[in-house]
């Protein structure tokens, strides 16, 4: 007599089973590509530019070198630069989106 064991999936905190296996290759070990590690990666939490200050007494507009760039991915964050001026921390975080940003490249582009 053979025993039914159903498989579950490999990702933490899932408990669905894995797909039929069909063909031949490796048995699955996600169940969908949202719970593999590159899909989590790519289309779960994403790296954000944060421009941000100390807080100020009574809600005041901040003054001086008192701005900080953040990079943040869920609940994980790291300060790039702080006690910046207003107009050097947005220009940082403007060239850090540009630097994350996804970018397809172009097949058979001419070279210049």
């Amino acid at each position: 007599m053979t025993e039914n064991h159903t498989a579950i999936c490999a990702a933490p905190g899932c408990e669905k089973p894995l797909p039929e296996r069909s063909g031949r290759g490796r048995p699955a070990l996600y169940c969908s590509p949202e719970c593999r590690p590159a899909g989590r990666g790519r289309s779960g939490v994403h790296v954000v530019v944060e421009v941000d200050h100390e807080p100020t007494p009574d809600d005041e507009r901040p003054a001086g070198r008192v701005w900080l760039v953040r990079l943040r991915r869920g609940d994980q964050a790291v300060v790039i630069a702080a006690e910046l001026g207003g107009p050097s921390a947005d220009h940082l975080a403007g060239q850090l989106n540009g630097l994350l940003a996804t970018r397809r490249r172009s097949k058979g582009a001419s070279i210049d």
